[in-house]
């Protein structure tokens, strides 16, 4: 057995339904090398039923209660597959995506786990935040490393469990390698989803990995961060009783993360993920070679603190941060104005830096800055892909790229021969 796919679901009994027809149009291998598990979170709506009589291939998990995104451990036992697929009821592989994806892994014992582009219906994309992140629903994980870090952690109930594997995985010393022509869709159906209980559960779990995974000269500034960040989202949509939840929740789990023992990651797995070295070389070198003095930062994204600290380590003096987006409007972000695009001529600047990282955004958002400012514009993130079983980073036009990484690698991370 080459694949098994997870599934986990919950009262969206046609959408599981179409996903499970889609895999057997878009796998592309063999059918005797691949298994479907489906994890049913105790749904009423006859979700067992429908499997019984359309897709008896399908190994069927149901539960008594609903546990979230972790029940996908209950198939990690029962699986046989080599490699591993977790997908949401509506997310599903294109093209040969399955295929592509098992040949690089199998030339690469090192690499944990390949992460797609994701397109969403209207054809536009999304990503984790930070692209050293596994994304659920659209990422090929090795079987055997997902159970040597422990599977999921029964916290995580939804948003952050794959920061947490990522961690994990990267920490155990595997790779986390993104590449942008393996493509999956997500359908994104609405029924199900609750925008208070991912608000709260954002800013909940984003708080509890800082607890758990960094070390104590970087907690205060995530901390920080973070807190500001999520609750700033969450407000604008109106949760402020949820938001008050998670902030509740978030102090319990500190103190229980300071009893029990924090985790914080190595060197090697914090320069991975967050950057702060990688990020503070590419804004120097860039610098100097565009002369440049004073600079805006764009976007306030996740990591958005590694840029702000790289731009302070090349000594650029930061104007403002260039954010459109509503729930930060009329805030700053460490004394500096965050301002929209279209207000930004108000603050001087010869060079922006787009601290978005984000591999669903960076595109566009450079271009945007490109066609509105003269100034010129570091990215600090690059797509790569994979053509042939060979990873590579296409050449950037127009928009300077000094910051381009390859892969993510946790701590001795050596490929084989």
């Amino acid at each position: 057995m080459k694949l098994s796919y997870v599934i986990v679901t919950r009262n969206r009994r046609d959408t599981l339904l179409r996903t499970l027809g889609l895999l057997e149009q878009n796998t592309r291998l063999p059918r005797h090398q691949w298994e479907v598990f489906v994890v049913d979170n105790a749904s009423e709506d006859g979700t067992a039923e429908a499997l019984a009589r359309h897709y008896r291939e399908a190994t069927v998990i149901s539960l008594p209660e609903n546990e979230g995104v972790p029940a996908r451990n209950h198939a990690l036992g029962p699986a046989t597959g080599r490699f591993i697929v977790f997908l949401d009821d509506d997310s599903y592989p294109l093209d040969d995506a399955i295929p592509r994806s098992l040949t690089y892994l199998s030339r690469r014992p090192k690499t944990a786990a390949i992460v797609a582009r994701v397109i969403l219906p209207d054809g536009t994309a999304e990503a984790p935040a930070m692209p050293a992140i596994t994304l659920g629903g659209a990422s090929v994980l090795r079987r055997d490393a997902v159970m040597q870090v422990g599977g999921f952690a029964p916290e995580f109930f939804r948003q952050a469990e794959e920061y947490d594997m990522s961690f994990k995985l990267l920490r155990a010393g595997y790779r986390i390698e993104r590449f942008e022509d393996i493509r999956f869709g997500h359908d994104k159906v609405a029924a199900g989803r609750s925008s208070a209980l991912t608000r709260r559960m954002d800013l909940r779990n984003n708080l509890i990995l800082v607890e758990r995974y960094l070390p104590k000269s970087m907690r205060r500034a995530y901390r920080h961060d973070w807190m500001r960040r999520y609750a700033a989202l969450g407000s604008h949509e109106g949760h402020h009783d949820a938001i008050a939840s998670a902030v509740r929740e978030a102090r319990i789990w500190a103190r229980r993360e300071a009893t029990v023992g924090r985790r914080p990651l190595d060197p090697e797995t914090l320069e991975a993920v967050f950057q702060w070295d990688s990020q503070a070389k590419a804004v120097a070198t860039w610098a100097q070679a565009k002369n440049i003095r004073r600079v805006a930062i764009a976007d306030v994204g996740k990591n958005i603190y590694a840029t702000w600290n790289a731009c302070r380590r090349a000594n650029l003096d930061v104007a403002a941060v260039l954010e459109n987006g509503p729930a930060f409007s009329g805030s700053t972000y460490r004394g500096i104005p965050v301002v929209t695009d279209a207000a930004a001529g108000a603050h001087a600047f010869d060079g922006i830096v787009l601290a978005n990282i984000n591999p669903a955004h960076v595109d566009g958002r450079a271009r945007e800055l490109a066609a509105r400012f003269p100034a010129p514009v570091l990215r600090l993130w690059e797509p790569r892909t994979l053509e042939d079983g060979t990873a590579r980073t296409p050449p950037r036009k127009g928009v300077s790229a000094d910051g381009a990484f390859g892969p993510f690698t946790g701590p001795n991370a050596t490929e084989a021969a």
